[in-house]
C-alpha cells in the first residue's frame, strides 16, 4: 500500500526523528513530504500510532493512501511521469 505522509511539526528534533524514521519506508519527495510503502492496513496504522506518540498538540501528520490509478496518473509541473516506488527494495 503506498501513502502520502505529510507533516507539520514544529519541534526541529521531532521532525528530524520523523523524517528519519519514515525514510526507512519510502522517499522524501519533499521536505515535509514522503511516499511510504506498508504491507497493509495493520502497518499503516502502527505507522500512525507510533509516529503519533512522538508529537506535540500543534503538530500535523496525515496519511492519505494512493490507489494504483492515482500513482499512474501523477505527474510533475513540468508534466513528466513520476516515478512510483518499487514493490521490493533490496538493502
Amino acid at each position: 500500500m503506498l501513502c502520502l505522509v505529510c507533516f507539520d511539526i514544529s519541534d526541529n528534533k521531532v521532525r528530524t526523528r520523523v523524517g528519519k524514521y519514515l525514510g526507512g519506508f519510502g522517499s522524501r519527495v519533499q521536505k515535509s513530504v514522503f511516499e511510504v510503502e506498508v504491507d497493509d492496513h495493520k502497518a499503516l496504522l502502527y505507522l500512525q500510532k507510533r509516529l503519533g506518540e512522538w508529537l506535540e498538540e500543534n503538530d500535523d501528520l496525515r496519511f492519505y493512501p494512493l490507489c494504483k490509478s492515482c500513482c499512474q496518473g501523477a505527474k510533475s509541473a513540468d508534466n513528466k511521469r513520476i516515478a512510483k516506488l518499487p514493490s521490493l527494495v533490496l538493502v
